[in-house]
C-alpha cells in the first residue's frame, strides 16, 4: 500500500534567529558508540539503558549497527522484548535515549525548534488488535514533556505509522501501511513553535525510500507534509486537568507503555535511528558541540 495522502494546511517561512541564540545538538554514531561519543556521566550526557538506574538492563537493549542512513558507517538501534524485565525502563516495556543535559535537544514555552533525523524498522512483524479495537501504541520518537507526557511524537499502532499531537489527544495515520519499508531507511523532520497558547504551530516532513532525496535543510520539504497552524503545541496539562510541569525535550528509541503480548501485540520490536539534528533557535550552544 502507499502512504496516506498528506495535504498542507499552511505553509510559513522559518523564523529568523541571531546567530548568538542558537544551539545544535548531533548524533550520527560515526564513531561506533551508542553515545555517540558524548559523555554517559555526569550532568551533562547522554542517558543510555543499561547504564543509568532504572533504565532497562539487558545488554542488548540497545546497540550500535553497521551501514546508517545515507551510506553513512553505522547507526544505533533499540530493542525491547515483551514479558522479560530486562527491558523494562521507568515500570514500562522501554528502551529510549533521554537528552535533557543539551540546550539543543530541550525546549520550553516559546522556543523555536528544528529536528531531523532518520528511522529504520528492522524486521518489523506487526502487532495484531486481537479482540481490541486496535493494536497497543509504540512510540518510536517523542517530544517528551519531562513532567507530564509527550507533546508531539511518532508511534507504531500494527502496521500504521502515526502522528500524535496535542498530548495524545490529535491523532493522523501518516503512513499507512509501513511494511513495504521494513528495513529501509526513511527521514523525517519537524518544525515547531512551542506555545502553550494557541499561537504554536508545527510542520512535519517525511520522505521515504526511493522517493527524491532533499537533504535535511531549511527551506525543503521532503514530500510528505503535515502542517498545523494556531493551536497549542507545548501542553500544560493533561485531558483530566493534571499539570505538566518542567521543560520537553527529543527522546526517541523504543517505548512499549500499553503492549500485551497475550492480546496479540509482537513480542519483539527493533527500531534504528541515525543522523539526528536538533536545533533550539532560542537557547545558547551546547557546549559539547
Amino acid at each position: 500500500m502507499k502512504p496516506t495522502q498528506i495535504i498542507s494546511a499552511i505553509t510559513f517561512s522559518t523564523l529568523a534567529a541571531s546567530v548568538s541564540a542558537l544551539a545544535v545538538f548531533k548524533v550520527n554514531y560515526e564513531d561506533g558508540s551508542v553515545s555517540s561519543g558524548y559523555p554517559t556521566t555526569g550532568s551533562h550526557r547522554v542517558l543510555v539503558p543499561g547504564n543509568e538506574p532504572n533504565l532497562a538492563t539487558a545488554k542488548d537493549a540497545v546497540y550500535v549497527v553497521a551501514g546508517g542512513a545515507h551510506n553513512t558507517a553505522f547507526a544505533v538501534a533499540n530493542k525491547v522484548v515483551l514479558d522479560d524485565p530486562a527491558y523494562v525502563g521507568g515500570g514500562y516495556p522501554r528502551s529510549e535515549f533521554g537528552f535533557a543535559g543539551f540546550p539543543g535537544a530541550i525546549y520550553k514555552d516559546g522556543d523555536h525548534g528544528e529536528y531531523s533525523f532518520s528511522m529504520l524498522f528492522k524486521d518489523l512483524v506487526p502487532s495484531v488488535k486481537g479482540t481490541r479495537d486496535a493494536p497497543a501504541e509504540d512510540v518510536v520518537w517523542q517530544f517528551k514533556h519531562h513532567g507530564g507526557g509527550h507533546d508531539l511524537h511518532l508511534a507504531l499502532i500494527g502496521t500504521n505509522l502515526v502522528l500524535g499531537w496535542g498530548g495524545n489527544v490529535y491523532k493522523q495515520v501518516i503512513i499507512d501501511d509501513v511494511m513495504p519499508y521494513v528495513n529501509q531507511w526513511m527521514d523525517f523532520r519537524f518544525d515547531i513553535l512551542w506555545k502553550s497558547d494557541n499561537t504554536g504551530y508545527f510542520t512535519f516532513d517525511m520522505k521515504l525510500p526511493r522517493e527524491r532525496k532533499l537533504g535535511h535543510r531549511l527551506g525543503h520539504r521532503l514530500g510528505h507534509t503535515v502542517a498545523m497552524k494556531n493551536l497549542q503545541t507545548y501542553v500544560t496539562a493533561s485531558p483530566d486537568g493534571t499539570p505538566w510541569t518542567g521543560t520537553g525535550s527529543i527522546q526517541y528509541g523504543v517505548y512499549r507503555h500499553s503492549a500485551n503480548s497475550t492480546a496479540g501485540d509482537t513480542k519483539t520490536l527493533i527500531v534504528y535511528h541515525d543522523e539526528v539534528t536538533a536545533t533550539n533557535f532560542n537557547a545558547t550552544a551546547d557546549p559539547s558541540n
